[in-house]
């Protein structure tokens, strides 16, 4: 009898031993799996700039999509493989309201920037200029291309559809363009706040 209870005790308390084992390697491993090393590179000083910057940049970037699509005829036309075509007049319509909507959201997040968004760090603070100034050439390029659409020849319809994409897409070259530059300071004020632009949030990027 007693040596059943002696075996059962020993059994139990290795089953407990076991268990806190166990419990304490799991733990070890969560822990290692939430920890963010910080550096130089991807220290913020400003927290306050970052998490203001982060909303402003959320809004700036929902919507986009629309636009982005009208950047090549190519993207224009995978897009009409699976979806159905509107029409060259109605495709006009479409391609105005999308540059519309970048301009919006490209000077509500301008003025952001400017007027809402304060910082004392020197390196941020010069980025968030360049910011500034780049994105009113951005929106004047925008206006550019606005008036050139509204310059396309109503009798244009008439082209079949690979042809009217075409036509609408050289219509809008415009010598000064500064969009592809100002997407580029943007990745690089991302990258200097450690803002993960695939999850939309301020996490840092490991």
């Amino acid at each position: 009898m007693n040596l059943k209870k002696i075996t059962t005790t020993g059994l139990s308390l290795a089953l407990i031993l076991g268990m806190t084992g166990c419990t304490s390697k799991t733990k070890t491993v969560e822990e290692k799996k939430v920890e963010t090393p910080t550096t130089e590179e991807t220290k913020v000083v400003d927290k306050e700039y970052l998490n203001k910057y982060s909303k402003v940049y959320g809004d700036y970037e929902t919507g986009l999509k629309d636009y982005q699509m009208y950047l090549t005829p190519e993207k224009v036309t995978e897009y009409y493989t699976t979806n159905e075509y509107p029409g060259n007049e109605k495709y006009l319509e479409n391609v105005k309201m999308a540059y519309k909507t970048s301009k919006e959201k490209t000077q509500a997040f301008v003025n952001s920037l400017k007027n809402d968004i304060k910082t004392d760090d020197t390196n941020i603070k010069k980025m968030n200029e360049s910011l500034i100034a780049e994105g009113e050439k951005t929106i004047a390029n925008i206006d550019a291309k606005l008036k050139k659409l509204d310059e396309i020849p109503k009798d244009a319809v008439s082209k079949t559809q690979e042809e009217y994409i075409k036509l609408v897409d050289e219509s809008v070259k415009i010598k000064d363009e500064s969009k592809s530059e100002f997407t580029k300071m943007i990745d690089e004020m991302n990258k200097k706040l450690g803002i993960n632009v695939n999850n939309n949030t301020n996490e840092k990027t490991k």
